[in-house]
């Protein structure tokens, strides 16, 4: 109560100057570096793709009016509803010469029956199946490498059965991209809400989006170390060239962004993210599945070779000296001079709504929550959520390993 009361009457009795001590100039040019650099670092990465997006929309991008043929990979496990609802619109697309392949992972359910129906429908449509008891292997991996070998066309791209395409319009906006010198193009996967999602469901979202605009932005500046299994193309002498997954085979995981680390350079790596390539998957439960795909992204991150975990841990010591320099210099503002507490507030309203535009156009074009007031508590609590990980992810790390 009596640091309440004493608080109150310094605020009654605010002092107003412009003549700063040096300990106050010394902290207001801290406070004021780390504002233009939060900017700087907002501006040069999140902001890249909504950028690239519009640039993009305005026809200033170059691509191919070819259209090679493809072979569209469709990882399927125990998804008989799925394969139903979704496959009838990759089989639709609008392109002129491309097969679909489905590879069923020792699947339980009605999925070889389905697929069996649909090929008597659709005549470029073909599917393979990992033989039941297969151990010590990567499903997955091993899944995609039957798809790959079995394609004819020296162009793959890859999804999953659960994974619905925006339009017909997907596999040539695709394939577009592949002009001369490019080898792998990068997508977009957004995840199918739900009419009624749990409060955890936004912090989700918003982790998901920057982890998407984090390997995004990386390929925009020509250091593309990722992508995502569920959206993504390259040219099929890549996969035998680096020998497929063998330098991985000891992990489950890392079909995407280990492989995609090994092959993609400054010159072979596009990203497509307009609204007619997006892909949207369908889950049973997108917490779930959310904290089942991030506790895999964190153990295969430290096989990746880049730059991009120091430079965005970088962004987060941004935002924490931000904080940090912002509660002293309120805090000063009210003990001594009025005038550093309005100037402080200042810059955080300032860099607040660079925030939010940044991430609001982003989720616009990512189809996620458009959050407002959450954001400075989902910034601040992110790295409590992700050492809770790492902690969840060092007591399972055994069952990443495919000699479990």
């Amino acid at each position: 109560m009596y640091v309440c009361n004493y608080f109150l009457q310094r605020a009654m009795d605010l002092n107003f100057s412009w003549v700063f001590s040096n300990s106050e100039v010394y902290v207001l040019g801290l406070l004021v570096l780390i504002w233009i650099l939060e900017i700087v670092y907002q501006f040069y990465f999140f902001a890249r793709p909504a950028r690239f997006y519009k640039k993009c929309e305005k026809g200033k991008t170059v691509y191919s009016n070819q259209y090679p043929p493809i072979s569209v990979i469709v990882y399927a496990q125990n998804d008989a509803e799925n394969l139903i609802k979704f496959l009838p619109e990759i089989l639709k697309q609008d392109y002129p010469q491309f097969e679909v392949i489905v590879v069923n992972d020792d699947s339980t359910d009605d999925s070889k029956d389905i697929l069996s129906v649909l090929e008597t429908q659709y005549s470029n449509l073909y599917h393979t199946y990992i033989p039941e008891g297969s151990r010590n292997l990567s499903h997955k991996k091993l899944a995609l490498t039957l798809g790959v070998k079995a394609a004819q066309y020296d162009i793959v791209a890859f999804t999953n059965a659960n994974c619905r395409p925006a339009g017909n319009q997907w596999l040539a906006s695709l394939a577009r991209n592949f002009v001369p010198g490019t080898d792998i193009v990068l997508g977009y996967t957004a995840t199918q809400r739900k009419e009624k999602e749990p409060l955890s469901f936004w912090y989700c979202s918003y982790d998901k989006l920057l982890f998407t605009l984090r390997y995004l932005s990386f390929a925009l500046i020509r250091r593309p170390y990722m992508g995502e299994s569920s959206n993504m193309a390259y040219r099929k002498e890549l996969f035998f060239k680096n020998k497929g997954f063998s330098k991985s085979l000891h992990l489950h995981y890392g079909d995407d962004d280990l492989f995609i680390n090994e092959i993609a350079n400054r010159k072979n790596t596009r990203v497509e993210i307009s609204q007619a390539a997006q892909m949207t998957a369908t889950y049973p439960d997108n917490n779930e599945a959310w904290k089942e795909l991030k506790l895999q992204y964190d153990f295969t991150s430290k096989y990746l070779h880049t730059a991009a975990r120091k430079i965005f841990g970088i962004g987060k010591f941004f935002d924490y000296a931000f904080d940090i320099l912002f509660v002293v210099s309120t805090i000063w503002g009210i003990l001594h001079n009025c005038t550093i507490l309005i100037l402080a507030w200042c810059l955080a309203i300032a860099l607040f709504s660079i925030k939010v535009s940044v991430y609001r156009t982003a989720a616009q074009i990512f189809h996620s929550p458009k959050l407002f007031f959450a954001l400075p508590l989902f910034s601040l609590i992110q790295p409590g959520v992700n050492i809770y990980f790492k902690i969840i992810g060092l007591a399972s790390r055994k069952k990443n390993f495919t000699w479990q």
